[in-house]
């Protein structure tokens, strides 16, 4: 009978703990399903997968790793930043739709790609829009440079704010080019970027799109004899390698929008968001810093390694800010021409403004 009576008070009491474990369990479900996004105070890491095209030498590598640093500071290790370089996860335009997918959570492509998956951008394809970065910085930091983030919520992006690729020069493997005429039927890689390819075009090159990762084996190859890179990309690209004639056109200050998937990101709570959108303002004027004076040192780098670099004359340049005024005339209808002018108000550029507004 003792025997009985030790085996039945056994059982009620496990049977007393599982209730209670089954009520606990309840509990926590009933918390998870409530609607509330509780990341802050959970203990669950969230991982952030962030990728780029650029090599590891590249100030804008430097930028994602202040990113992940501030990031996984700010939000004391919840939040772990995963950085892939060097195009290790595809091209430009394959890394915006993975992020659209969700497969990877950030990326910075460069506009002239992002403006196939919001086309407003398009604007910032347009050449000798800015004369030096103060202009640049105005428009990005202004209520236009805000408006044109925004627009990218459609495509299921975010814009976190304005990162950059520099001002975009010509290089080439046959002569020293310094007239818009010398670039006629000259084989030239450009971007997957239309309003590139009708500049060049306009201009009576041959524009060859192409991949970044292609490019220094379509230099060395002969498949094209030209590319338009800012003094980073070309150095370390190598392209000045078998590209070696560079003239400083600066024809396009390159921006480079930091985006984030969308769902992701509403998905976080509000603090999680915050420190996200801190984070990247504050690695974005790191990476502005650092590239303050970065073309005077490439450009010493450059020569030594065998570039032949022309500087245009004023005149020089301003003959190329000419030619580019017919490429205006017949396709500024085809973007959203208040926003252009916009831009070229907020970038004080009036000798193209008068053009188009005639």
């Amino acid at each position: 009978m003792r025997k009985k009576w030790l085996g039945g008070l056994l059982f009620a009491f496990i049977l007393m703990v599982l209730v209670a474990c089954s009520g606990g369990s309840d509990s926590s479900n009933s918390d998870q399903n409530s609607g509330e996004d509780s990341s802050s105070n959970s203990t669950e890491t969230i991982t952030i997968q962030a990728a780029h095209v650029v090599s590891q030498d590249a100030t804008q590598h430097d930028m994602y790793l202040k990113f992940k640093e501030l990031v996984e500071e700010k939000s004391d290790g919840r939040i772990v930043v995963d950085v892939y370089p060097d195009g290790q996860l595809g091209g430009e335009r394959e890394m915006v739709e993975n992020t659209q997918a969700g497969n990877i959570q950030i990326t910075s492509p460069s506009v002239g790609v992002l403006s196939n998956f919001s086309s407003a951008l398009e604007v910032f394809d347009f050449p000798f829009i800015f004369k030096d970065r103060e202009a640049v910085y105005q428009v990005f930091d202004g209520s236009v440079g805000a408006e044109l983030l925004a627009g990218l919520e459609e495509s299921g992006l975010i814009g976190l704010g304005y990162s950059e690729n520099g001002w975009r020069h010509l290089s080439n493997t046959k002569e020293e080019i310094v007239t818009p005429d010398q670039v006629e039927g000259l084989k030239l890689r450009t971007m997957e970027v239309p309003m590139h390819i009708e500049f060049w075009k306009e201009l009576g090159a041959n524009p060859t799109p192409m991949a970044f990762t292609e490019v220094f084996t379509g230099l060395s190859s002969g498949v094209v004899e030209g590319v338009e890179n800012p003094f980073q990309l070309i150095y370390t690209g190598k392209f000045h390698e078998p590209s070696n004639y560079i003239t400083t056109t600066g024809h396009i200050f390159d921006p480079e929008i930091l985006v984030i998937n969308k769902e992701f990101f509403e998905g976080l709570s509000e603090e999680n968001q915050e420190i996200i959108q801190t984070s990247a303002n504050e690695a974005i004027q790191h990476l502005r810093d650092l590239n303050k004076d970065l073309d005077d040192e490439l450009r010493e780098k450059l020569i030594d390694e065998g570039a032949i670099i022309t500087d245009l004359s004023d005149e020089e340049h301003n003959a190329w800010v000419e030619a580019s005024i017919p490429f205006y005339e017949k396709f500024t209808d085809e973007v959203d021409k208040e926003m252009l002018i916009n831009i070229l108000e907020a970038a004080g550029n009036e000798k193209i403004l008068n053009a188009i507004s005639e």
